[in-house]
This record gives C-alpha cells, sequence and structure tokens, in this order.
C-alpha cells in the first residue's frame, strides 16, 4: 500500500479490509484515519490524501504537485452553471473551495479532489443552502466522524460513518459479501462464507472492539491459522459445524493448522460445533481468566474437534460454585 500511515495502527481510524491470501492475510481497501485534531488522511492501496483542516491546506496528494495549486480561483463544472471557488489544479478542483449551484446556492464547502468531496468538508441542502452534513470524506462518500443534519438544524446523527453509510456495528458476512470493518463489535458468518481457497488466515486483531463472533454451518475451509488474540472486548465465540475443516470424515493432523485463543480477559463462552477444527495440529487457550464454559461438539455422539491436537490451558482461573 502506497501509504502515509498504517490505518490498522492507528487510534482514530474507521477502514474496510478484506482477508486475501497475500503474507499479511488482509488487503485494506478504504480508510480514513485522524492523526490529530488538524491532519486526517484518507486512501486506499492506490491514492493517498493527507489534508489539514485547520490551516484549509493539501498535505499530500498521490502522483501529484501540490505546489503548482493556484487560490481562488473559478472553475465551471457543468454546463448549467454550477461552479467551483477555490483551489484549483490543472483546471480541476483540489484542495479547499467552496460549491456553488446554478441557484448561487452553496452545497459544498471543503477539501475536493477534481469531482469529489475528500477528507473534511460540510454538505449543504441544496434548495435551502442549511447544513446537510459536517465531517469526514473519503472518495466522495461520507467516512470517518461526521454529523447529520434535518432541515431545520436539529442533529439527526451525530458518529462514524462507512462507505456513505452511518456505520452499524453488527455485521453480517455472507457468501456474496466479504467485506469487514475495524468498528465491528457483533460478527455472524452465514453458512457457506468465506470458503475461498485463497483465504488462509483469520486474524481478528483488527476488530479491537469485538464483543460476539457467531460462525454458522461450513465457514472458513481453508484457514489454516486462527487468530483472536489481544480482542479485550470479546466475551463470546461460537462455531458452528464443519467450520475450519477440509476433511470432515478424516482424522486430520495438518502441522500447518493452527487456532490460538489468547489474551481475552473477558472472554466467558467458547463453543465449538461438531467436525470443526477437525484437522488443526494446535489449539492454545492462554490468559482468558473470564472464561466459565468451553464446549466442543455434542457428547451425544461422536464429533471430532482437534481430533490429533494438542491442547494448551495457560493462565487460566478455575471458577468453582
Amino acid at each position: 500500500m502506497k501509504d502515509a500511515v498504517n490505518p490498522a495502527k492507528c487510534e482514530f481510524s474507521v477502514f474496510s479490509y478484506e482477508y486475501t491470501g497475500s503474507k499479511f492475510g488482509f488487503r485494506i481497501l478504504e480508510y480514513m484515519s485522524r492523526m490529530n485534531d488538524s491532519v486526517v488522511v484518507g486512501g486506499s492501496e492506490k491514492r493517498v490524501i493527507m489534508a489539514d483542516v485547520k490551516n484549509r491546506r493539501l498535505l499530500r496528494v498521490e502522483d501529484a504537485d501540490l505546489n503548482e495549486i493556484e487560490h481562488n480561483e473559478i472553475v465551471d463544472m457543468s454546463v448549467d452553471g454550477d461552479r467551483w471557488e477555490g483551489d484549483v489544479l490543472n483546471g480541476e478542483p483540489c484542495g479547499w473551495g467552496v460549491l456553488y449551484n446554478k441557484d448561487n446556492i452553496r452545497v459544498y464547502e471543503g477539501f475536493c479532489i477534481g469531482n469529489k468531496n475528500e477528507c473534511y468538508g460540510v454538505s449543504y441542502y441544496s434548495d435551502i443552502g442549511v447544513i446537510e452534513y459536517e465531517g469526514e470524506w473519503c472518495d466522495g462518500k461520507r467516512w470517518g466522524r461526521g454529523v447529520q443534519y434535518d432541515r431545520t438544524g436539529v442533529v439527526v446523527y451525530d458518529g462514524e460513518w462507512l462507505n456513505g453509510d452511518r456505520l452499524t456495528t453488527t455485521v453480517t458476512i455472507t457468501p456474496e459479501m466479504g467485506v469487514f470493518h475495524n468498528h465491528i463489535e457483533e460478527l455472524i458468518v452465514s453458512d457457506g462464507s468465506c470458503n475461498g481457497e485463497e483465504m488462509r488466515l483469520l486474524d481478528l486483531s483488527l476488530m479491537p472492539f469485538l464483543k460476539t463472533l457467531r460462525v454458522k454451518y461450513e465457514c472458513f475451509t481453508y484457514v489454516e491459522e486462527v487468530k483472536l488474540i489481544g480482542l479485550r472486548e470479546l466475551e463470546s465465540v461460537e462455531i458452528g459445524e464443519i467450520c475450519f475443516t477440509q476433511h470432515k470424515y478424516c482424522d486430520g493432523n495438518d502441522p500447518n493448522r493452527h487456532f490460538y485463543v489468547k489474551n481475552c480477559p473477558k472472554l466467558k463462552s467458547l463453543k465449538i460445533g461438531d467436525y470443526s477444527f477437525n484437522d488443526y495440529s494446535v489449539i492454545e487457550i492462554e490468559n482468558v481468566n473470564a472464561l466459565e464454559e468451553i464446549e466442543f461438539g455434542d457428547l451425544k455422539q461422536v464429533s471430532p474437534n482437534f481430533d490429533s491436537a494438542s491442547l494448551e490451558l495457560m493462565s487460566i482461573l478455575i471458577h468453582s460454585k
């Protein structure tokens, strides 16, 4: 990634990502990060934009020479009479300015690159000139921290945004949709999801707010390593049947397949369904002192889970009644 910052390591970030077969195991798609009270950074794999909001100045735009920016310029944006007044590069908006519609009503003020709002700005109701949204933007979409107002100026929503929508902390992954974000609190993985052969690593450390993980039937077939490490808010993990398993009916002992649950101080329940993790060779559970319940398979029938694995329980308090 051509990146000025690593959004995964920035305290104030909102980013989307997907798991891949790369050495990192994931690919960040788009993001918005706050470096301090004034500087924000937004972008993707192919573009990085950094801006100083207080000083209304661009600090970086990928593949652009910001020294060439002209200030206090006017650009016609449409044949209808829409116009941009502000910073311009190569005849297009590039920096801070104001966009007016054909009726001379202000519809946006903030950073703009080409025809897309970026980093930070204020959009207005185009017929009355009242603020509709004030906050952060990425690739023309509301992204990051922002406030939405109704037409009378009353706050409708004050919080985080992702891909143009209000950020939701409960996310359901389906076979058709496998995009995650770093503010998930409840992750639900639907039947038959995340079974691409390229997905070999599931590391949930990018979800520091995760409280509940629910994986349903036959998911993550090819994942070789699962890491639930350092998830300080995680309370419950429930894995359904035939997950993280390539060979349901075979005795497996793949030395490359490992499952780690470590340093999750609020984790109370760990449940794993029939035939899941059948061919994993290692399971380590460490520093989960709130753990009250561990359940593998079904006691009423044969259910190989970690069939040939060594199980290590370390630094776990025993709760007695």
